[in-house]
């Protein structure tokens, strides 16, 4: 849980995502942020297949390559 608190606190954190080889379609990527943030006991609300506010902050989704991780594909949260 503490981990999960210094992740919501940063300007920006990557989502696990299992699919790495796979291009995180606007569903799939909303479903790992939902199950995420359920699991971590926040809030959030979608405005858009690209924002999404948790606890009342709102965030740009960004689905692409992961920096460093040889082409795999990831999810990431970035305070706007």
């Amino acid at each position: 849980m503490v981990g999960a608190l210094k992740k919501m606190f940063k300007k920006a954190f990557w989502l696990p995502y299992e699919e790495g080889d796979v291009y995180p379609t606007a569903a799939k990527a909303r479903e790992v942020i939902s199950g995420y943030c359920k699991e971590s006991g926040w809030t959030c609300r979608f405005t858009s297949d690209e924002e999404v506010i948790i606890n009342g902050v709102p965030y740009e989704i960004y689905r692409g390559h992961q920096i460093g991780s040889r082409g795999n594909y990831g999810i990431k949260c970035r305070v706007k």
